[in-house]
């Protein structure tokens, strides 16, 4: 018996240190060092999804309106990595993100290690005792963000 248990611990210990091993492995950033760092920053709901690329409707924009357009493309380059995103069809998402090094083709990349995640996904602690969804608190810090543009620049 006490080898048994032995057994089913060393298993146990076994899974749980694959698992960690399978994470994206990020340090603390705060929400204002996750917008300094992002090029673009979004809501919006994804509307078509393949694998790991993905077409968003863009909602409100805060960062990098120049460039964003009411529908964008966004690829995954963390694909079958760590940090790969699994962005689901219909649910609307705050997004951070880059511009993708290409040719004619615009698309752009979500950040690892920053804070693009599900709408009212997140509280983060402002002023001591208050606490804010994500989107809400950079609506505070940034003001209420841009519809998209209608065309390319």
């Amino acid at each position: 018996m006490k080898i048994l248990t032995g057994l089913l611990v060393l298993v146990v210990c076994w899974m749980w240190s694959a698992e960690s091993a399978h994470a994206c492995s990020c340090g603390p950033i705060s929400p204002e060092a996750g917008f300094d760092r992002a090029q673009y920053v979004f809501t919006g709901k994804i509307v078509q999804a393949q694998h790991h690329l993905w077409l968003v409707d863009v909602e409100r924009v805060w960062k990098g309106h120049e460039k964003l357009t009411r529908t964008v493309e966004l690829m995954d380059v963390y694909a079958r990595m760590d940090c790969e995103f699994f962005f689901q069809l219909g649910q609307r998402y705050l997004f951070f993100a880059v511009l993708a090094k290409g040719g004619r083709h615009v698309f752009f990349h979500p950040q690892a290690c920053n804070w693009t995640r599900p709408l009212q996904s997140t509280r983060v602690p402002v002023d001591g005792k208050e606490s804010l969804w994500i989107e809400d608190l950079i609506a505070r810090e940034h003001g209420p963000g841009e519809p998209p543009r209608d065309e390319r620049p």
